[in-house]
């Protein structure tokens, strides 16, 4: 499946909106400098988008496909995920448990379970349960709707009115479970709308121009915005940062590089390539820096320097030695 210029453009933009959120605080940044960089943390629901839209251009989940193709689906995704998150969890567990020994205590007595198992998707953690893992908190929300994927696609059946109703039944989901007062479980059901967007956006890129899909979703997520305020519902800042992005995505359309062996090009699909490997790797690396600047005083610049430095090895290892053997074995498999 031929990956889109645009879409690789966008997933770079929210890995790196993502690590430049989380590197700010390391280096003391205040004032507006540290409100522009915190806007980066919105990347998160970019790649959910972008996760959403990918599900609907899977050939095996679409209706005729199959039990088997869905099989093949779950085996693609969580192949593409899982193994580098389980590798992340491991170096932590020998960090925190064995060597730091600094593990708090688990009321629920689940502990590491919490993410081998990737509870938070459904049972809720204590506050500021480790948060030296929190950069992993959205695995287990793409693991949740990469298995609900298959039955999405079905229902919706390419048909972009089935896809809108499946969107605003997402966001009446999102509100009543708030409402129920249990958000605290099924944290999944908080967000999964943003997916469903990324899903819609599918459906109108595949029919219409870019400027007429835009539109097209201008006029419904006004209505949906308008149907909330009546509804005196709070709208979610990030919900409306995504409807951004969404406008955003139908904008670039089929987005071509004039030149797709120049460096630019070539630099986007190197940092496309290593992304996930990136959005995994940078935390733990600007963990250890903390726990650094604790003993040692080091400047914004050094401490800059050194998280992209050790960023870039690590996720050089990992895309080596992890993601790659993994990609060579699911295409010979």
């Amino acid at each position: 499946m031929k990956t889109l210029d645009s879409i690789r453009l966008l997933r770079v933009a929210a890995c790196l909106g993502v690590f430049v959120a989380h590197l700010a605080p390391h280096m003391g940044a205040s004032g507006r400098i540290a409100a522009a960089a915190n806007f980066g943390a919105s990347g998160v629901y970019l790649f959910f988008l972008i996760s959403g839209f990918l599900a609907c251009r899977g050939k095996e989940i679409r209706p005729g496909g199959g039990m088997r193709g869905i099989a093949v689906y779950y085996r693609k995704r969580l192949l593409r995920i899982l193994p580098l998150y389980y590798v992340v969890i491991l170096g932590q567990m020998l960090l925190h448990g064995l060597i730091l020994r600094d593990v708090p205590p688990d009321p629920a007595g689940l502990y590491w379970l919490r993410y081998f198992l990737l509870t938070n998707a459904c049972i809720p953690g204590p506050d500021n349960f480790w948060s030296n893992l929190g950069a992993t908190w959205t695995v287990s929300l793409f693991v949740f709707f990469y298995l609900c994927a298959p039955l999405f696609v079905r229902l919706t059946a390419g048909k972009i009115h089935r896809t809108a109703l499946l969107y605003l039944a997402a966001i009446a989901l999102r509100y009543g479970w708030a409402a129920s007062g249990l958000s605290s479980y099924m944290m999944a059901f908080h967000y999964l709308h943003y997916f469903v967007l990324g899903m819609l956006l599918y459906e109108l890129a595949a029919r219409y121009r870019p400027a007429a899909a835009a539109v097209r979703l201008a006029c419904f997520l006004a209505a949906t915005g308008i149907a909330l305020w009546c509804g005196r519902m709070e709208l979610d800042y990030f919900m409306v940062v995504s409807w951004g992005y969404g406008l955003l995505f139908l904008m670039l359309g089929n987005l071509t590089f004039r030149k797709p062996g120049g460096a630019f090009a070539r630099t986007v699909g190197a940092l496309d390539a290593c992304s996930y490997a990136i959005y995994l790797v940078h935390a733990p690396v600007l963990e250890g820096i903390g726990m650094l600047r604790a003993h040692v005083q080091m400047s914004g610049a050094a401490v800059c320097l050194l998280a992209v430095f050790l960023t870039a090895i690590g996720t050089w290892a990992v895309h080596t030695l992890i993601e790659k053997p993994l990609e060579r074995w699911k295409r010979k498999a």
